[in-house]
């Protein structure tokens, strides 16, 4: 119990971030993170130290936020909003004055990268969830390509095409997203 009391304080708020990016739905994304901390605690036993550790729990983790993706578009679409003060990629909605090395960043500045964010949060929102699932392991999780095949049950050459396409879609959808922005 102590052990898993260790790992709940490790890896908590990443099973909270990254299903969060999966639903963008605060309530939800705690949700299926304690049932994610639950799986991981009745099957301790199943797990192989083969592996790293963050592997399986990324895949346990995204097999948990893979299902309830499921239920959810049977039942009904998801369309969780963005909660103020839920802190994701390291900022808390509605801060500034400090970037991430805690340097003065002015108003303006402050306000424009809110902006950006959340416009890169709104593209990578409408991706396919297997796209959406690789670029936020890779990108905001910071995995390497064999562990998200790992995490995804997938081929490491998959894994390649999941983030070239992703990639690729969320470019072209920042594209468009500026070009609306932009038109008078």
């Amino acid at each position: 119990p102590e052990a898993f009391a260790v790992l709940v304080r490790r890896y908590e708020a990443k099973a909270r971030r990254y299903c969060y990016r999966m639903f963008r739905d605060a309530q939800v994304a705690e949700d299926v993170a304690q049932e994610a901390f639950l799986k991981l605690y009745r099957n301790a036993g199943r797990y192989q130290p083969e592996g790293k550790f963050v592997t399986w729990f990324y895949r346990v983790v995204g097999n948990l936020c893979y299902d309830r993706l499921r239920f959810e578009k049977r039942r009904n679409p998801v369309t969780g909003t963005p909660v103020d003060g839920v802190t994701l990629d390291g900022y808390t909605d509605g801060e500034g004055g400090a970037d991430s090395n805690g340097r003065f960043v002015s108003p303006d500045r402050a306000l424009l990268a809110k902006e950006e964010r959340a416009m890169v949060r709104r593209a990578v929102e409408e991706l396919p969830d297997n796209l959406r699932s690789a670029l936020s392991l890779r990108e905001f999780e910071g995995l390497a390509y064999k562990e998200i095949a790992v995490v995804m049950g997938v081929s490491l050459n998959e894994v390649k095409v999941l983030i070239f396409r992703g990639r690729k879609q969320l470019a072209r959808r920042l594209g468009r997203m500026l070009t609306r922005e932009n038109r008078p």
